[in-house]
């Protein structure tokens, strides 16, 4: 039996039996998960080594986890006061400022995984340093980051924050930006996260509570602040949860900005997205130079991308030998 012949049911129980012996706590576990597949398939347990290592199982736990570590993070900001004669449509001068803007609250989490994480600045002296530098240290770790608007407002301001402090940030991050891909695929009344939620049906973001939440944070008593800051963190923290919901919903219709599948050791031809070597040829196609571009899919996710015929024909001999 090839690994071309295997059905996304026989993905399922490879990849529940590893799980399973691995959850008995016996000793051993990927090898008696190994041996019991070969005797279900009348295989050799190094073929089941090969399966496995194709369906990305077997690997240490970190690296089940979040092979890639994406995250999806949002961030919230204050005002700044400035001095003007009157009321109205006026440019402001950055003479007139009285003050700058910061960053309030940062809330993230690593793609896939269940926990959400808050930092919110100085409640007292209002300085957003300590938790600037708490956080590049996440943001650093990061092989993508995924935001709504994030690449001409929270990518900047992190940038922007990390740099004032004089604090080391990977400002070359890969940035995924939902909103710049929606508009490059989709004609739709309106790309606010909200309304893009609606529109394709995912979990939508909480009310942040409008400006009166801004106007206690900044301006309020202790207990207002305390108050305001936990609602604004909880509007934060909805917003990671749809903006994940969103991408994972659509992410088979959008552009990649990085292959993942390569960051993670895995082969040039496979999903960029995951790494999954679970694909087929989709579609074939020519430049009006004669270049052929292969098109292909995922089986499990749908998400399609685009190889050239080098790789393609790496596709075609690493199928022939399973």
């Amino acid at each position: 039996m090839k690994f071309k012949q295997l059905t996304g049911e026989d993905y399922k129980l490879i990849k529940n039996t590893y799980k399973d012996f691995q959850n008995k706590g016996v000793k051993q576990p990927a090898k008696k998960a190994q041996k019991y597949l070969a005797l279900h398939y009348g295989v050799t347990t190094r073929t089941i080594r090969k399966w496995a290592n194709n369906l990305q199982v077997n690997v240490m736990k970190k690296n089940i986890v979040n092979p890639t570590k994406i995250m999806v993070y949002d961030i919230e900001t204050s005002r700044v006061e400035a001095k003007v004669f009157w009321t109205g449509k006026q440019y402001v001068n950055h003479k007139q400022l009285r003050g700058e803007p910061k960053v309030i609250s940062i809330s993230w989490k690593w793609l896939g995984e269940d926990e959400v994480y808050s930092l919110h600045w100085d409640m007292k002296t209002k300085c957003d340093k300590k938790m600037i530098e708490e956080f590049v240290k996440e943001y650093n770790k990061a092989s993508m980051v995924i935001g709504q608007n994030n690449n001409n407002f929270d990518n900047k301001w992190i940038n922007a924050r990390a740099a004032k402090y004089n604090l080391d940030v990977n400002t070359g991050i890969k940035s995924f930006d939902i909103y710049v891909q929606a508009k490059r695929k989709f004609r739709i009344p309106s790309y606010s996260m909200a309304y893009m939620c609606k529109y394709f049906d995912v979990e939508q973001k909480l009310s942040s509570g409008g400006i009166t939440t801004w106007d206690k944070i900044e301006e309020g008593e202790d207990w207002e602040r305390e108050e305001a800051m936990a609602q604004m963190i909880e509007y934060n923290v909805g917003d990671i949860i749809s903006t994940e919901a969103l991408y994972v919903r659509l992410r088979k219709y959008f552009d990649h900005v990085t292959n993942l599948g390569v960051a993670n050791g895995g082969e040039a031809w496979a999903d960029p997205d995951t790494g999954s070597v679970n694909v087929r040829l989709y579609k074939t196609s020519y430049t009006p130079a004669g270049t052929v571009i292969r098109t292909m899919i995922n089986n499990e996710t749908g998400v399609k991308y685009k190889i050239s015929n080098k790789k393609y024909m790496s596709y075609i001999d690493f199928i022939s030998k399973q």
